[in-house]
């Protein structure tokens, strides 16, 4: 017995901790599936899906600092080359959201995005470099990379411009790197729980190049210098382009009407009458739309003129929540709004 129990023990330890079991996937037919596309300019090309599983049976074990057990859901990598769509610019890899297997891996998340297909068109050994990154989170864990910074509710869409960055680096080793330049870092991270449709489309502005420059010499005051598609340059201790600038730059609308922080600054709002046509209680036969702006903000006391399906006009200012005054059935469907300034 004294030589049997501890063979017993580890038995026994193994079937709780998963140590002997199968760590392979095996993903059921029935298995929910993820879709994920990438609509691809012609100037880029998608890079290897980064997947990771998790399961809750098959614990990885390490130890803290002080020698303490660290116990953590078990972690499987996948790669994953996306697939084009006949002769379409989409591109897709389709994930099983259960892994199977006896470890019970579920999808957690994934790490893709788009670089630059030929870097040599920008110069003699330019390499590419990363910037059109995105990390979607499928549960509660962060990612290799951390956590979301947005979490999105259903499938998530997401349409992002992008301005080609030729960053040159002088200290060390010379390089020459072919980079997006976008809103975030090199990745945007989502939390999309419910998510069984990622939709990703890079709009890349090719005739809106920015250059950068690293300096030369270590010398505190000595930054990197950024050269806009305007001919403007700036060295204000940043290690990458301003992206608002760069929006700026192309539309000539201000900063604040990319930014959703600051948009209530935007001189220009964009406004919009959502389609929505909605009965007023206690008035049969009238009814109101809601004016919002292009990030579907409402817009109260925005003045709007609005011409229903019989001809008629309408103006006035919209209430505080966005609504307009109360409008009979026959101003629906609306043939034509405007929103032009006011004039008192």
């Amino acid at each position: 017995m004294r030589h049997r129990l501890p063979v017993v023990l580890c038995t026994l330890f193994f079937s709780l901790s998963g140590c002997s079991q199968d760590y392979s996937m095996a993903p059921p037919a029935n298995s929910e599936k993820i879709t994920v596309t990438v609509k691809l300019p012609k100037e880029l090309k998608t890079e290897t899906m980064w997947v990771m599983y998790r399961s809750a049976t098959c614990k990885s074990i390490s130890h803290g600092a002080s020698g303490q057990r660290v116990e953590q859901d078990g972690r499987h990598s996948v790669y994953e080359e996306f697939q084009r769509q006949g002769q379409s610019d989409l591109y897709q890899v389709e994930l099983p959201k259960d892994g199977g297997g006896a470890c019970k891996w579920h999808l957690a998340n994934v790490t893709f995005g788009v670089v630059y297909a030929d870097p040599a068109r920008f110069g003699e050994n330019v390499i590419a470099g990363g910037g059109g990154g995105v990390v979607v989170i499928f549960d509660h864990n962060n990612s290799p990379r951390g956590g979301a910074d947005i979490k999105v509710d259903g499938d998530l869409k997401l349409k992002k411009d992008y301005y080609p960055w030729v960053d040159e680096e002088f200290l060390g080793p010379y390089k020459k790197t072919i980079r997006l330049a976008g809103e975030g870092d090199i990745y945007l991270a989502y939390q999309a729980l419910e998510a069984r449709q990622v939709y990703f489309e890079p709009v890349l502005h090719s005739d809106y190049v920015i250059y950068s420059a690293g300096p030369k010499v270590k010398k505190k005051g000595n930054y990197t210098e950024f050269t806009y598609p305007n001919g403007s340059v700036v060295a204000d201790g940043k290690w990458h382009p301003n992206f608002l600038r760069l929006q700026t730059i192309r539309t000539g609308r201000a900063a604040d009407c990319f930014d959703s922080w600051r948009y209530a600054n935007c001189p220009d709002r964009r406004p919009q009458l959502l389609p929505d046509w909605l009965p007023e209680p206690g008035k049969p036969g009238f009814g109101r739309y809601v004016v919002a702006d292009e990030w579907g903000n409402k817009l109260p006391s925005y003045f709007y003129r609005l011409a229903g399906e019989d001809g008629q006009v309408f103006q006035d200012l919209s209430e505080p929540n966005g609504r307009t005054k109360p409008l009979p059935e026959s101003a629906h469907p609306v043939r034509k709004a405007e929103f032009p300034k006011r004039v008192w």
